[in-house]
């Protein structure tokens, strides 16, 4: 299957978003949207339009590098200037650059002194675009804010993306169940989806991975995101499938971290739920998945990067699910007794 296109022409946009792209250039404003919402889109068409208007002062910020990079094809499409787009640490590293107009995606991330720089750094006017329900630091950056108190606290006006482009509802069912967030994400979606998504009971860590690859490679995958909670996971992971072979890429480290994802290949890409942010994928697998109340968001956002299959793991006794996701909405498999050798691969697949 090809990669879905996470990039869409105006003449794909739907209502709300047709709102954002016609509002005036000589305007600030915040978005909020769920994810799929298209966010990042109207970000690029944002400058896209300041180019086209003569008013190229202006810079996109985006909180992760691996984001940076996923949205290369896109900037390239539109025929965009790539300095123009820096991520957080880069942005910081630089001593906050000014510029008429700066353009923000996942705002939510940045807390509130950093909203007072953005702020602070544009000249004529500001763009926010984010989602509470995928503010991911919380306990790890202190004074974050929600859309709604950055629009108190930058006195912006605030406009809503209502329609899930990306997200299939099968897996949109299980992601609203675990959000922190009260919102209807379902309502929101506009496909049902294929597959239900899959829950899969291994019997070690060691046995997620190669099942996982097995996966990969029987379903002729080419759009795959492997995501974990930690780096040392990433790295973990990374070492084990080099050392049988199988090509992967990883994001290697926070913020500054090395960048090893070209997202022109096939390989699949390794990386935390943190840098997974405001990426999608065809096929989402989640190692060692649990779920744990001081993070769900996190959680929320790595299920959330599917535009067709999830694939859930663990090999625990109890599924991370139980008590708190109906079995009626997941396709529970047991692979207890999966002992396949990683070198060999065929149709006997247990999904």
């Amino acid at each position: 299957m090809a990669k879905e296109a996470w990039y869409l022409n105006e003449s794909e946009a739907d209502d709300y978003q047709i709102q954002i792209i016609r509002k005036n250039l000589q305007s600030s404003f915040i978005v909020k949207g769920c994810a799929g919402s298209g966010k990042t889109v109207l970000a690029l068409w944002r400058a896209a339009e300041l180019d086209q208007s003569g008013e190229n002062d202006y810079l996109i910020i985006v909180f992760t590098r691996a984001l940076k990079q996923f949205i290369m094809d896109g900037i390239t499409h539109i025929g965009l200037d790539s300095s123009k787009v820096m991520y957080h640490w880069q942005w910081k590293d630089a001593g906050f650059p000014s510029a008429d107009y700066i353009i923000v995606d996942e705002v939510q991330d940045f807390d509130e002194e950093e909203i007072f720089q953005i702020q602070n750094a544009a000249n004529k006017h500001l763009i926010l675009f984010g989602d509470s329900a995928q503010q991911i630091y919380a306990g790890i950056k202190e004074n974050l804010l929600t859309m709604e108190q950055i629009h108190l606290t930058t006195r912006v006006p605030i406009e809503n993306l209502v329609i899930n482009h990306r997200l299939p509802k099968k897996i949109a069912r299980v992601a609203q169940i675990i959000s922190n967030s009260q919102d209807q994400l379902v309502e929101r979606c506009k496909k049902e989806g294929v597959n239900k998504p899959r829950l899969i009971k291994c019997s070690s860590y060691d046995d997620q991975l190669n099942y996982i690859k097995d996966v990969v490679v029987s379903n002729e995958y080419t759009d795959v995101g492997i995501l974990f909670p930690s780096n040392d996971d990433v790295k973990s992971a990374y070492n084990y499938y080099t050392k049988i072979g199988w090509n992967v890429e990883r994001k290697d480290g926070y913020g500054r971290g090395a960048m090893n994802l070209n997202f022109g290949t096939d390989n699949p890409k390794l990386m935390t739920y943190h840098s997974a942010k405001g990426l999608q994928f065809e096929a989402v697998f989640l190692p060692n998945f649990q779920l744990e109340n001081k993070n769900l968001n996190a959680r929320y956002v790595a299920i959330t990067r599917s535009y067709r299959d999830l694939f859930v793991l663990y090999a625990e006794v109890t599924s991370p699910f139980d008590g708190i996701v109906e079995e009626s909405l997941i396709e529970i498999i047991d692979a207890i007794d999966y002992k396949k050798d990683v070198s060999d691969v065929d149709d006997d697949l247990p999904f």
